[in-house]
């Protein structure tokens, strides 16, 4: 099993990692809070991703370290170990909310700019005829000034792109929530076998102490009983030694009689 000592230095460094995910959560919130005002930008999606990716690591060594503490079954150390689980719990809880949040925004804005990105516009002189000069001053006057269609399809090209990446760090971010949920199960499950094993303690010293009661009652009976039977043989001892007495009186007396 895990020392006592070794057992303090895990939870000095659960509680550390604890605050540093509960650090990085408000950071997150707070650059969240910035999407879509003229403060947000490709850069700080860039970084919100980074700093999640960073914390999801974080939660990960922070609950193999927990599984460590767990070896430590010594009873008067399980106050601590519980006081971490609910703060490592109450953590990932702000944690997922903060990553919910950001996928909801993020596939929004995807799904707007997709359907924004359908709109696809004409070539020069691809207007019918009928609009005769207007659309010679079309061609040679306003397209000209705007960008030119192998422009346009540039840019479409790299407005897609973005949208891909933006999707695979959507889907990176569900990933990472998904992981956090497993972390939530192996967590219940840690707290309930813990929980067992402690009813079933608490149950052993209780029937340890029911026994220890029952024998110290019958050894209690058994000295009243070894006294009561003392005390009988005494009280025997002297009615014997009364009738002796008495016998031998009756005797003395009879001879000096005679």
């Amino acid at each position: 099993g895990l020392s006592e000592a070794d057992f303090q230095k895990l939870t000095q460094t659960i509680a550390t990692s604890i605050q540093k995910i509960l650090q990085n959560v408000s950071t997150m919130q707070r650059m969240v809070n910035q999407f879509n005002t003229p403060q947000d930008s490709p850069d700080l999606k860039k970084q919100l991703h980074q700093i999640m990716t960073y914390t999801h690591q974080l939660v990960s060594d922070t609950n193999n370290l927990l599984k460590e503490v767990d070896k430590c079954k010594g009873r008067h150390l399980k106050i601590q170990r519980d006081r971490l689980v609910d703060e490592f719990t109450s953590a990932l809880t702000a944690f997922q909310a903060v990553q919910r949040k950001t996928v909801d925004i993020e596939k929004n804005a995807v799904r707007q700019a997709r359907a924004n990105s359908i709109q696809i516009s004409k070539p020069p002189g691809s207007n019918n005829g009928s609009q005769g000069n207007k659309s010679f001053f079309e061609d040679n006057f306003i397209t000209r000034k705007g960008p030119t269609q192998q422009q346009m399809q540039m840019q479409e090209e790299i407005d897609l792109e973005a949208l891909e990446e933006q999707e695979r760090a959507i889907r990176e971010l569900e990933e990472n929530i998904n992981g956090v949920n497993e972390i939530y199960k192996k967590l219940g499950a840690m707290v309930y076998e813990q929980g067992m094993v402690v009813d079933s303690i608490e149950s052993s010293v209780e029937q340890t102490s029911v026994f220890v009661s029952s024998g110290t009652e019958n050894l209690r009976k058994a000295s009243q009983y070894k006294n009561k039977l003392r005390k009988k043989k005494l009280i025997i001892a002297l009615v014997l030694a009364v009738i002796c007495t008495i016998i031998i009186s009756i005797i003395i007396w009879q001879t000096n009689g005679n």
